[in-house]
């Protein structure tokens, strides 16, 4: 198995997400396009993507691998919900899914104060996509030569969280235009770089921590976990922003989650972690 944080696996999962970024970026424009011709047009071309995209996995991937043992269907939750290192990472991931979730829910209301429409919000969310595109493998390279997967998890988080500690901190000077933008945009540099560490190192370490051939479960359990802390956290923040409250508290719960949630990463070496996983006794 490759050394963690430094073997293929992470840049897999890296180029996995940046080639995600890439039709988050082109889709839109496409669409656009396509717009132009007409909805139903739009509409068919979206639903042939996905189509092709079911072909192929149907074609390309096989029903089992050779020399892997089948797994009895039955035990698997019983022992994930036991597996507490695993649902501490879920919990870390999910905080860092919080604060990517609120670029669309929270950070238009922002962009709208600062500039008076949301004509910039689509070059927010551009500047987001292209920095994973041409970064990510890099960043991921980088990580790989000095972080173990917990470093590279928690300083994503870190990243994270300061990208919202920016907005709360510019909050109260309610600047607008240009000014007022900047510290939107450092959020969505901050939250893009914090991805692209956080999200290899947690996808990376779930063959890890899964029990023998229920990989698939874990790896669900992740964005099952992830997406209960979303929709959790996402109705608090905005009954927050319901509460009339200043305008800076939302953005410092965004910048605390994450941050907290750094302290559910073990601290043990990853390789001591799994020496005691291979031999509990």
């Amino acid at each position: 198995m490759p050394r963690v944080g430094h073997g293929a696996r992470t840049r897999v999962l890296a180029l996995f997400s940046a080639a995600g970024q890439a039709g988050a970026f082109v889709g839109p424009l496409l669409g656009g396009l396509l717009l132009a011709v007409d909805f139903r047009t739009a509409c068919l071309a979206g639903a042939a993507v996905f189509v092709l995209v079911l072909v192929g996995h149907a074609w390309l991937l096989p029903q089992h691998i050779p020399g892997r043992i089948r797994t009895r269907q039955r035990g698997g939750v019983r022992g994930l919900l036991r597996n507490r290192r695993c649902l501490a990472r879920c919990c870390a991931y999910g905080s860092y899914l919080l604060a990517y979730n609120e670029l669309y829910l929270i950070l238009p209301d922002e962009v709208q104060r600062a500039a008076g429409s949301q004509a910039p919000l689509p070059w927010l969310f551009a500047l987001s996509s292209l920095l994973v595109v041409f970064a990510q493998l890099p960043v991921t390279r980088w990580a790989g030569d000095r972080l173990d997967l917990r470093r590279s998890m928690a300083t994503g988080l870190l990243l994270v969280a300061a990208g919202s500690a920016v907005v709360a901190a510019a909050r109260p000077a309610d600047w607008t235009g240009i000014t007022g933008l900047l510290p939107d945009a450092g959020y969505v540099v901050l939250l893009t770089l914090g991805q692209m560490l956080v999200v290899p190192a947690a996808r990376a370490r779930v063959p890890d921590l899964a029990d023998d051939g229920r990989i698939g479960l874990y790896t669900g359990a992740l964005s099952s976990v992830s997406g209960l802390i979303v929709l959790i956290g996402s109705s608090a923040i905005g009954s927050l922003l319901d509460l009339g409250l200043p305008a800076a508290v939302p953005w410092l719960v965004l910048a605390a989650v994450p941050a907290l949630t750094v302290a559910l990463l073990p601290h043990r070496p990853e390789r001591a972690e799994r020496a005691e996983e291979a031999d509990p006794a």
